[in-house]
């Protein structure tokens, strides 16, 4: 029996749009300021997804694991080296909570840096906003910069809701943001379709009882998302629309 879809519940970094180089610039400004080593683009792509502060926790992490790593190669040829180093560890993992601050103060001038939408997006949106649909974003990304970024990209104003993280609720996978969502675009699960790029997206959408499109284009491959249950993939946001065709006929 085929369906017919109305609303459309998108991610933001990766899916939305290409932020990669705000939040490794960001991040490895922070990272500077602490003399801990910088990530690289494909880091980022791997620690991104979980909210801001996982984030931080996972780039100041690299640093600590490396000095972990450096231990060990010393602890038969020198325990008081070996030890030093475990300890350098051991003190830049305490400070997560103070890099965390750091980078929260960065983004909020930072976060729109070379943010774009994925080439396509927009037109897809408008096509979609033209058939009457709902449109909205639903972030692990901090409310005020998630709002700076996509009013920065597609306009003010442009989605029916924004959900992004406030401080007072469950970061995605729980599904208590999309409860939030559907609530405040009047539309129910058997209504909408979720576009994402992680396996958090696809685990969000699956919990929700939502179909999901999962982008290849984004910041993680075709295998974690074909692993965490897409229904369907993209190589392009233009491809959205054959995406909800698809979605509809099965």
């Amino acid at each position: 029996m085929s369906r017919k879809f109305n609303a459309i519940l998108l991610d933001l970094d990766g899916t939305l749009v290409n932020t990669l180089y705000s939040l490794q610039d960001t991040m490895n400004k922070t990272l500077e300021r602490f003399n801990f080593d910088p990530i690289t683009l494909e880091q980022t792509k791997k620690y991104v997804g979980v909210g801001s502060y996982k984030f931080v926790e996972r780039s100041v992490e690299a640093t600590a694991n490396r000095l972990y790593r450096e231990a060990e190669k010393w602890e038969e040829k020198d325990e008081d080296k070996a030890f030093d180093l475990d300890q350098q560890a051991d003190e830049v993992m305490e400070q997560i909570d103070d890099a965390y601050e750091t980078y929260m103060e960065i983004f909020k001038d930072n976060c729109t840096f070379r943010a774009e939408p994925y080439p396509g997006m927009k037109e897809s949106l408008d096509s979609l906003k033209e058939a009457g649909w709902k449109i909205a974003c639903i972030t692990n990304k901090p409310l005020e910069e998630a709002v700076l970024v996509l009013n920065y990209a597609f306009g003010e104003g442009y989605f029916d809701y924004i959900s992004g993280d406030d401080g007072t609720h469950p970061l995605k996978p729980d599904t208590g943001v999309v409860t939030d969502v559907l609530n405040h675009i009047g539309c129910t699960n058997e209504m909408c379709v979720y576009v994402g790029d992680t396996n958090t997206d696809m685990e969000t959408a699956k919990r929700a009882g939502i179909s999901s499109i999962g982008c290849l284009y984004g910041f993680r491959d075709k295998k974690e998302l074909e692993d965490a249950g897409a229904d369907v993939l993209i190589k392009s946001a233009e491809d959205i629309g054959k995406a909800i065709e698809y979605l509809e006929s099965i």
